[in-house]
């Protein structure tokens, strides 16, 4: 097997020639995507060789991040399941992924690479900015033909990388990782919640066990578990997926309305989530049905209300417990804190307990 790289030294014409089984004579390597990822690093890589090969790649490789990589990636095996998503699954998923070319790790160390190729030539939006309701639709129509080719799936039962965020290992980092992190987090990105939010997140950590069984009770589907917009790319040409989606990091296995949740509440802006919030959740519901399955919907508008409570951990966590790389980065978890913020008190989150 090709040498794993440590980094974009190693990312050779060699190299590239063997794990694309081409002929690479030339090859420019430049990092991208700084204060987008946050839990990995990625390297656009323009080829010069063979006329089959493409144009350029995407490289990406571990975080320079040592906390984040060790409490995070690494102890919550992030690294590992997107590998093994690549490997066992990729482009035969209803929500595609970036089309692999090379998916390899080193399960002692957790070093890995991921050779994918290149969407730079597909529309992105900015998260920062927010989506607009129309690429949202887009977005629900992907995670619900995803959702519903997994519904159930006997299939889910034979994957044992893709576990319930409710296991008791999963459960105590996220836990841990939330406490530590909570202090550096406000300090960072949390001057603007209100006295209410900061008691919710006070006492989130008692509500996570409870929290995590919830979303872990059949019927279960195949969640991506962290579905933002800077990680989906959306189609320009009648010939390209509608969205196409990245970070196959955080994937379990759970209710549906997880990942619904996670990306109405924190990829939206605000003002723009409340106004079509209900119809995007009745949409996830109608492409369901679609599909033969019925998510009841008052199970579905609970679930929804225990994910935005849950996923409030994720701008936490991020702001917490990563280096922050950039001024974009910091604005990117300002806006996920405080989207998530308002959700929680728009869905009335404060008054949550298990029951």
């Amino acid at each position: 097997m090709p040498a794993m790289p440590v980094g974009p030294q190693c990312i050779t014409p060699a190299w590239l020639s063997d794990v694309l089984e081409a002929d690479v004579r030339g090859c420019d390597v430049e990092q991208i995507a700084i204060g987008v990822g946050l839990l990995g690093r990625l390297f656009r890589v323009r080829l010069d060789g063979a006329p089959d090969l493409p144009a350029s790649v995407v490289v990406k490789l571990p975080t320079l991040d040592q906390q984040a990589r060790s409490a995070l990636c690494e102890d919550l095996e992030f690294y590992l399941r997107e590998v093994t998503f690549y490997r066992e699954i990729g482009l035969a998923n209803p929500l595609p992924p970036a089309r692999p070319y090379f998916a390899a790790i080193d399960e002692a160390t957790h070093d890995f690479v991921l050779v994918l190729d290149d969407l730079s030539r597909l529309r992105r939006a900015d998260q920062t900015i927010g989506c607009t309701a129309e690429d949202a639709e887009a977005v629900i129509d992907g995670i619900a033909s995803h959702h519903a080719h997994w519904w159930d799936n006997e299939r889910l039962r034979s994957l044992p990388w893709l576990q319930t965020y409710s296991t008791p290992a999963f459960a105590a980092i996220a836990i841990g990782n939330y406490e530590a992190g909570w202090p550096v987090a406000l300090d960072r990105v949390g001057s603007g919640l209100s006295p209410a939010v900061r008691r919710f997140g006070e006492r989130l950590p008692s509500l996570m066990p409870w929290l995590l069984a919830e979303f872990a009770r059949p019927p279960m589907t195949f969640l991506h578990g962290d579905l933002r917009l800077d990680q989906l790319f959306f189609a320009v040409t009648a010939d390209d997926p509608p969205v196409t989606a990245l970070d196959w990091q955080i994937t379990a296995k759970g209710r549906g309305a997880y990942d619904v949740a996670y990306f109405i509440t924190q990829s939206l802006a605000t003002d723009v989530r409340r106004g079509c919030e209900d119809g995007l959740v009745g949409h996830y519901a109608e492409c369901l049905a679609e599909r033969g399955i019925d998510y009841p919907v008052e199970e579905l508008r609970r679930d929804y209300r225990l994910t935005t409570a849950s996923c409030f951990l994720y701008p936490i966590i991020a702001a917490g417990r990563i280096d922050i790389a950039n001024d974009r980065q910091l604005e990117l978890l300002r806006c996920m804190l405080d989207r998530a913020a308002a959700a929680v008190e728009d869905h009335d989150c404060l008054a949550l307990r298990p029951d």
